[in-house]
């Protein structure tokens, strides 16, 4: 449920900008902010999967022990 609701306000937050980068006299900034805020999603969920990865390291380590 998390990661959708990151996903739809990533995708919220970049149209947002890129809309308003159509009327900005100035666009390259908010052009920033939409590329910007889909690297934050993209390093949240390979973070997250590099987290799930350890932790299924330790239980098979945990486990070849027994």
């Amino acid at each position: 449920m998390w990661p959708t609701i990151k996903f739809l306000g990533t995708i919220f937050i970049s149209f947002i900008a890129m809309i308003g980068a159509l009327g900005a006299e100035n666009p390259f900034p908010l052009f920033a902010v939409a590329w910007g805020i889909w690297i934050l999603y993209i390093v949240s969920l390979r973070t997250k999967r590099k987290k799930e990865l350890d932790r299924e390291r330790l239980i098979r380590e945990i486990l070849d022990k027994l």
